[in-house]
């Protein structure tokens, strides 16, 4: 694809996202009528300079009462790069709408990547939007109840990342010096007139105790009537009406991280991307029904899980509302895959057919001696094998629960740094 085809396709994209926001009367927040915001592709408008039109990728025009022309023009150039987006590219943007619109345009460079530090300051300095859109990143919901929970410094991420990746939002974007997460926030910080009658304040994802996510584990057990053994996540997809699809291909954001799989609460439909084993699978199912099931869909449209979900592991990991989000979700998969009642009886009928009995040292003691270790070993293959998951993953139920005494004296990870090793460890993919 060159570089124009990849040009084409970003302009498509955030030109449908506009026309979609519209459509459902959030482009403009409450003050103009669907019917005085105009959204153009490849725009053409005359320049006096050059005698002759200037074309632009995207162009909105916002018309005031009773006006015939148009009162603001927002004008957005795209630009689809795998890597950061150079200064140049904003200096060309900043002097081509100075010739054209010196008064009554705003300029937005639309990007699918971050923008580099000198082109940052550049627009910072000149005022500039900047967006970065994704069409498959995390889309939130939130925002159009005039209650943002989306923190600045996550968004600030998003668009001059210096760190690790985070989850990708579909609409992220900057403007004098603030940052929004929704296309209406960002309309209202271009012009007065267009914030409307919106609620600054903000809200944050309740706790949810771990009690009440195990209360809408047994929901879904119950509606299945699971009577143990591996749990038929498909079942569950199947009794809940959610559409369960698998690929065989690998996808990325538009930071290539790897995406897992995802969720599109609205149309009800779990995606699930190449693994490359089936406990992981089987946890990003889990973890796409608890958000289902937590009803999130109150935050989100559609969310995208990432390598990185799966490390949030405990209630202060979650740095960020959409983190707290995910912990939920990350909890909810670890207590259906592999329920207490259900686990806690198949140890026992395990641990009596295997001699294991409590001699004063715990009620399942490991050490390095053979005798023990051994038969330990035996003790995860067979709870492995019935719940179909890894063996790290019951280490990890084990000690959760309190019922392991490890002795062992080589070097064990921790809880936290071993999740995603624990949890979705290597093994043979099959379906």
């Amino acid at each position: 694809m060159n570089s124009s085809d990849k040009g084409d396709k970003l302009e498509d994209a955030f030109h449908q996202y506009l026309l979609d926001q519209k459509e459902r009367g959030d482009l403009v927040y409450g003050v103009y009528s669907p019917d005085s915001c105009r959204i153009f592709k490849k725009k053409e408008y005359y320049c006096k300079e050059r005698e002759a039109g200037v074309e632009f990728d995207v162009v909105l025009e916002i018309y005031a009462n009773g006006r015939p022309s148009p009162h603001l023009y927002v004008i957005f150039e795209c630009k689809n790069y795998s890597g950061s987006v150079p200064e140049v590219y904003v200096n060309d943007f900043s002097a081509k709408l100075g010739r054209m619109f010196p008064h009554t345009a705003k300029g937005v460079m639309v990007v699918s990547s971050q923008l580099q530090s000198g082109a940052e300051q550049v627009a910072r300095n000149r005022g500039l939007g900047i967006i970065k859109y994704d069409g498959e990143g995390l889309d939130i919901i939130a925002d159009r109840k005039a209650q943002p929970y989306i923190e600045n410094r996550f968004v600030e991420f998003q668009l001059f990342q210096r760190e690790s990746a985070t989850k990708s939002l579909k609409f992220s974007a900057y403007n004098d010096g603030k940052f929004f997460s929704s296309i209406s926030r960002f309309l209202g910080s271009l012009h007065p007139k267009l914030a409307g009658d919106v609620d600054e304040s903000s809200t944050t994802i309740p706790f949810m105790p771990p009690e009440a996510i195990k209360s809408s584990v047994q929901e879904v057990l119950k509606l299945v009537d699971y009577q143990g053994g591996p749990v038929d996540l498909e079942h569950i997809c199947s009794v809940l009406s959610i559409d369960l699809q698998y690929s065989n291909q690998e996808f990325h954001d538009t930071d290539g991280t790897p995406i897992l799989g995802s969720a599109h609460f609205h149309r009800k439909v779990i995606s699930i991307n190449s693994h490359g084993n089936r406990s992981r699978e089987r946890f990003t199912i889990g973890h796409e029904l608890g958000h289902f099931s937590l009803k999130h869909q109150q935050y989100l449209s559609s969310e995208n899980i990432i390598e990185r979900d799966l490390l949030i592991n405990k209630e202060m990991d979650a740095n960020f509302n959409l983190e707290r989000l995910e912990y939920q979700a990350n909890s909810f998969s670890s207590n259906l895959i592999l329920p207490d009642d259900f686990f806690k009886f198949k140890t026992a009928q395990f641990r009596n057919f295997l001699d294991i009995r409590d001699r004063g040292h715990g009620y399942i003691f490991v050490d390095d001696q053979p005798c023990n270790y051994t038969i330990y070993e035996q003790l995860l293959a067979n709870l492995s094998s019935h719940f179909e998951v890894s063996k790290q993953a019951i280490q990890i139920k084990f000690k959760h629960l309190g019922m392991l005494n490890d002795q062992r004296k080589r070097s064990q990870p921790s809880l936290v740094a071993g999740v995603l090793e624990g949890l979705i460890s290597s093994s043979v993919r099959t379906r």
